[in-house]
């Protein structure tokens, strides 16, 4: 009897619990990319906060995702601490949606939704048609997980030691609450799952095992316990991110301590809405969103007021951040973000080798550009790529290792890296090119008319295949890069006449071993710059 008990109970929460993180990852792979593009049309305006932080955890469902990519972008410094207070509030609101999943009450067909869905995985091909059968196989195995344990406690209500057990946590007083409130807080910190404690309480609740009174109260600890996960997020993060997950948990505290405070009068409010002898799952729920909802609506007119005051009590730390990029370890576990961030970072790459274009540019036109501080200023820009590259390539290995990406957005972190590496090696021959340059200058050593011609053809055919290579990149445009393969033979092409030229004439002209050396390195290096961007075509020709 209780190992049959046991059985269905443990084999119930462990479909149940593995169904939610199927259901979340699916819909994460499915919102991908969006989840970045959402977070990123934020304004300082705390409504438009909200509401986006209420649609991408209902994308994602999962507050505690939700919330530790806020803090991912805050540690990031993509969002200020007023951004992300607004969206934690919305993710408050946005995980309610689970409880009004579960109010659907369609456990019995939750089998033959894991059946169907399975098949159709197997025999689907495109990734993101396998992405969605698991999203409704996640989905299935949620409410076969509840009839699953809902069937194994039925057992228990007619056995006294356990009705006992359960009693214990009746929230018939305010020390009761309390308890009850403590347990939901606790339950959920170790499980990191408000979803998961909420299925739980409301199979407790329908089977009869604990009151209404007692399943709110649960609930309302939940929204507390909910918190530890972006606490624990924060503990290598910087002080504006351990502040925005404090405030998550000061708004969710606070809203439980005056709940608690008014806890029948609450109850009174709730029936307003709802009747627990009709439809226990749908008063939970809607316990669940009122409380939230309620809570953001008491707060929000003060989020100006708790940034400040986290900035005055958790004092910053002196700790200034030596990465370049904005890819946080926090956002790793939404790859969809990362490799988006990675794009902005990429194109913030092109844009600094579009800089060292242009300077390298200006030394042929003019030798009082040929300075110490110039070259130092060249060569801060080649350390910072060494930097990008180095950070893109370590967050995006970590995603590429994960076996459960799909393979477009294997593909977009493919092309990520190809690029950054590439531009990253560009960097390297443009700063040698300056520095060619300033070996001669520093020498009273000058190009002829005839060299300079040369050079700054090459200078500009070369430049112009990077800004249509960095072009076709930005735009996601494979086809436009493909079509650089004419730019790629036309630098090629003035190496060579170059070379052949100077060989047959330059020489001649009384040439020093200093020119000739310089100037095949500068021709060579710009033939080199062209190898690589032609590496960029090779890549995305070989898909």
């Amino acid at each position: 009897m209780y190992l049959d008990i046991i059985f269905k109970v443990l084999g119930g929460l462990g479909i149940f619990l593995y169904g939610m993180d199927n259901m979340s990852s699916g819909m994460q792979k499915l919102a991908g990319k969006k989840l970045k593009r959402f977070l990123a049309i934020l304004t300082t305006n705390r409504v438009v906060a909200i509401l986006m932080g209420m649609f991408v955890t209902m994308l994602v469902q999962s507050s505690s995702v939700s919330t530790v990519m806020t803090i991912g972008f805050v540690n990031a410094s993509l969002l200020t601490l007023k951004q992300a207070l607004g969206v934690i509030f919305g993710a408050n609101i946005g995980t309610t949606i689970t409880g009004w999943i579960l109010v659907l009450n369609i456990g019995k067909y939750g089998l033959p939704i894991v059946g169907a869905a399975a098949i159709a995985h197997m025999f689907l091909k495109g990734d993101k048609a396998k992405t969605r059968a698991l999203t409704i196989m996640g989905l299935g195995m949620i409410f076969l997980g509840l009839e699953l344990m809902s069937s194994g406690l039925k057992p228990v209500r007619s056995m006294p030691e356990f009705v006992r057990l359960f009693h214990m946590f009746s929230a018939d007083t305010y020390f009761g609450v309390l308890k009850a409130a403590l347990v939901g807080a606790m339950v959920t910190a170790i499980v990191q799952s408000s979803s998961a404690t909420l299925g739980i309480t409301i199979t407790l609740a329908v089977q009869g095992l604990i009151t209404y009174e007692t399943a709110v109260a649960l609930v309302l600890g939940e929204n507390v316990g909910t918190t530890i996960t972006a606490i624990l997020a924060t503990l290598k993060a910087n002080v504006n991110a351990k502040r925005a997950a404090y405030a998550h948990t000061i708004i969710n505290t606070f809203g439980v301590i005056w709940v608690t405070a008014v806890f029948p009068f609450y109850l009174r409010f709730l029936a307003l809405f709802s009747n627990p002898e009709a439809n226990m799952t749908m008063a939970i729920a809607t316990a669940h969103t009122t409380f939230n909802v309620v809570n953001v609506i008491m707060f929000t007119p003060f989020i100006g007021y708790l940034a400040d005051f986290l900035c005055k009590v958790v004092k910053d730390d002196g700790k200034v951040s030596d990465r370049k990029t904005k890819i946080d370890e926090l956002m790793l576990k939404t790859s969809g973000v990362v490799v988006e961030q990675t794009k902005v970072e990429v194109g913030n790459m092109g844009k600094m080798i579009q800089i060292m274009f242009d300077e390298v540019k200006n030394m042929y036109s003019n030798s009082k550009n040929l300075t110490d501080d110039k070259i130092k200023d060249l060569r801060k820009i080649e350390d910072d790529l060494d930097l990008y590259q180095k950070e893109i390539t370590d967050a995006n290995f970590v995603i590429l290792n994960n076996k459960d990406i799909n393979n477009s957005l294997r593909r977009d972190i493919r092309n990520n890296l190809i690029v950054s590496d590439e531009y990253e090696t560009i960097s390297d021959y443009l700063l040698r090119i300056a520095n060619g340059l300033k070996k001669l200058h520093d020498n009273a050593v000058f190009l002829t008319e005839n060299e300079i011609e040369v050079v700054m053809s090459l200078h500009e055919k070369t430049n112009d295949f990077f800004k249509h290579i960095d072009r076709g990149y930005q735009e996601k445009n494979p086809i436009l890069i493909k079509e650089c393969v004419v730019d790629a033979k036309e630098v090629t092409s003035l190496y060579k006449s170059a070379k052949k030229n100077y060989m047959d004439h330059g020489i001649k002209e009384a040439a020093t071993t200093m020119t000739t050396t310089n100037f095949m390195d500068i021709i060579n290096f710009y033939r080199r710059v062209g190898d690589h961007l032609t590496n960029i075509i090779e890549g995305y020709t070989d898909k």
